[in-house]
């Protein structure tokens, strides 16, 4: 059993609980391409069999995010289960629109992100303090779709790695529900756990090539083809996919062969 999975995780588990319980559904091993807190509700991609080696084309794609955030208030984990520790003035609906670019927050207390190899917000539910580090991020798209104060509704386009909780905290509120509903090309509404998509399909946002029975068998070997562009490529014969490849200065090498 080989390929994708997409789930909508609830709320409460963790992404690695939902990994597990897939591990056990289908008796193989998996992965996620890119974790979501235990609060967080939406999109998870899960990775069965040999396609988990696919993980690496997959957690730099754009999230897409749907939250609800109280404004006027900061709390320590930038949701609701935090404690509040300060009372902001509320932004209007352009001044949070014009939260777009390049920015630089901190990483939320409740994150997922590891810190001296534990999760934050397992430090955070026992009281450890923790001096979070900050990331670089890009939000491509902001738009407001309901605003009444000291509440807001906004749908977000980011880069991999962005917390939409430091986004809230930026505001000067902290987020009530976090929702992801897109992952690259991959959508919420198109998830089923037990539909089990095929390793190809995990790679739609990459350029592919078509190989024949000779090529297909000297990338299963790891020899080069000869092709043109730069980054990686999908490597298929037939329905199925052999490998992804490392194309540049005039040549495609075998990187992950997984069939």
């Amino acid at each position: 059993m080989n390929g994708l999975v997409l789930v909508d995780k609830p709320a409460g588990p963790s992404s690695f609980a939902v990994v597990a319980r897939l591990r056990a559904k289908y008796g193989t091993k998996a992965g996620h391409a890119g974790t979501l807190d235990p609060l967080a509700t939406g999109l998870l991609l899960v990775l069965l069999g040999r396609a988990t080696r696919l993980a690496r084309y997959l957690v730099g794609l754009d999230k897409r995010y749907v939250t609800e955030i109280r404004l006027g208030l900061r709390t320590t984990t930038g949701d609701g289960e935090g404690e509040v520790v300060e009372r902001t003035p509320i932004p209007t609906r352009v001044e949070i629109e014009a939260l777009t670019g390049d920015v630089e927050l901190p990483i939320p207390a409740a994150s997922a992100v590891r810190v001296g190899g534990e999760r934050a917000y397992r430090l955070h539910r026992r009281g450890v303090e923790v001096d979070m580090p900050r990331r670089r991020s890009t939000i491509h798209d902001l738009r407001v779709t309901r605003y009444a104060s000291p509440f807001v509704e906004v749908v977000l386009r980011v880069s991999s790695g962005t917390y939409v909780r430091a986004i809230a905290d930026a505001l000067g509120g902290h987020c009530r529900t976090l929702r992801r509903t897109a992952v690259g090309p991959f959508s919420v509404e198109d998830a089923d756990e037990e539909r089990v998509l095929p390793p190809l399909a995990a790679l739609v946002h990459l350029p592919a090539r078509e190989l024949d029975e000779v090529e297909a068998a000297r990338v299963r070997s790891g020899q080069p083809l000869e092709g043109e562009g730069e980054g990686p490529v999908a490597l298929y014969l037939g329905a199925g996919l052999v490998a992804v490849g490392r194309a540049g200065n005039g040549a495609i090498r075998p990187e992950t062969v997984v069939g």
